[in-house]
């Protein structure tokens, strides 16, 4: 017996969600590995570049302008995310790595909005990303934005020094 092949609307529509059903199992099978979620300096450190870029695009001005206090004003950020990772639930510290991992690979991050690489990415091509995902009208792209954001801005605004540039004496004294 020989199978004969009829394109159709139909079988276009049923090969659709077959292949959507295959990828959705494949990832509930990936993610049922019973793997340890990685710690905070483990993913910072195979995301390092990337973080740096996106604590830059979004810190901007809030940076020193001095090239030396600069680059360790973003060491101490990214250590302050590695820690803050770190004490993460493993549940949310595995999507956290999810979430960098799926920024790492070029395919997903150019269907998100930025097919270039991190190392050679500068400043307003990161900006540009970074709000076109939080511009999005796709909740999950607001999301990923949001999420990023509050890790780069949580971590930076949580050490005093960073208070008085923006009029925050810090918080009430109390007797």
């Amino acid at each position: 017996m020989a199978f004969s092949f009829r394109r159709s609307r139909r079988t276009v529509i049923f090969v659709g969600v077959a292949g959507a059903v295959a990828l959705a199992t494949a990832a509930v099978v990936t993610r049922m590995k019973s793997t340890p979620a990685p710690k905070g300096p483990v993913l910072m450190a195979s995301h390092d570049t990337m973080l740096r870029s996106i604590a830059t695009a979004l810190l901007g001005s809030a940076l020193p302008g001095d090239a030396p206090a600069r680059a360790a004003e973003l060491a101490r950020v990214l250590a302050a995310i590695a820690a803050l990772v770190d004490n993460l639930p493993p549940l949310t510290r595995s999507e956290v790595g999810d979430l960098l991992g799926l920024l790492s690979f070029k395919p997903a991050r150019a269907a998100l909005g930025y097919g270039g690489d991190w190392v050679a990415a500068d400043t307003p091509q990161i900006v540009t990303f970074l709000y076109g995902l939080r511009d999005s009208s796709i909740e999950l792209k607001q999301q990923i934005y949001f999420a990023l954001h509050d890790l780069v801005m949580g971590t930076f605004y949580a050490e005093p020094s960073t208070w008085p540039a923006t009029g925050y004496p810090g918080p009430p004294k109390l007797a």
